[in-house]
């Protein structure tokens, strides 16, 4: 069955963390579904001076961007790339290169964000040093997965911690 959705007729969720992030988000992927979509859409709506999400780079997902609405500034890696109405960037993942989208203008941005749903994936926020970890999760909230970070205080070796001979057994 086809899965059909109206954004002019969607309210605005909004997610705010701190004075820094706040974004106002209409999420056109179904979530009353028991699956994971392989493609997320979502309108999003950032006032002058907010960030959208956290720099990051997800290693599964690729996302893209298509501005609908006002101007900003795409972080990316090292580079500050500008924005405005009608620009599509694409932002490969394990690209090397983390994202955020900033509203750098006096006006409201809006753009659509399309991403691949691949899970589990893997998150690097190199602002904050983490590693997140999103995996499927299904449940009758219409939750569609379970994302976890942890802090990158130590990197270690592959082998560090495992016995040097195999072990037969319990």
């Amino acid at each position: 069955m086809a899965y059909k959705r109206n954004v002019n007729e969607m309210d605005w969720a909004e997610m705010r963390h701190g004075e820094r992030f706040h974004n106002q988000r209409k999420m056109l992927t179904p979530l009353d579904q028991a699956y994971v979509p392989k493609l997320g859409v979502s309108l999003l709506r950032l006032r002058p001076g907010k960030c959208s999400f956290p720099f990051h780079e997800h290693m599964a997902n690729d996302e893209a961007i298509l501005v609908t609405r006002g101007r900003g500034t795409l972080r990316y890696g090292d580079e500050q790339i500008a924005l405005a109405e009608g620009d599509y960037v694409h932002l490969p993942a394990a690209s090397g290169n983390a994202h955020q989208v900033i509203n750098t203008s006096a006006e409201d941005l809006e753009y659509y964000c399309f991403s691949s749903m691949v899970l589990p994936d893997v998150v690097l926020y190199p602002d904050s040093n983490k590693i997140g970890m999103a995996a499927p999760k299904a449940s009758a909230k219409g939750e569609r997965e379970l994302m976890v970070a942890f802090l990158r205080k130590e990197l270690v070796d592959y082998w560090e911690g495992e016995m040097a001979e195999c072990r037969q057994g319990p």
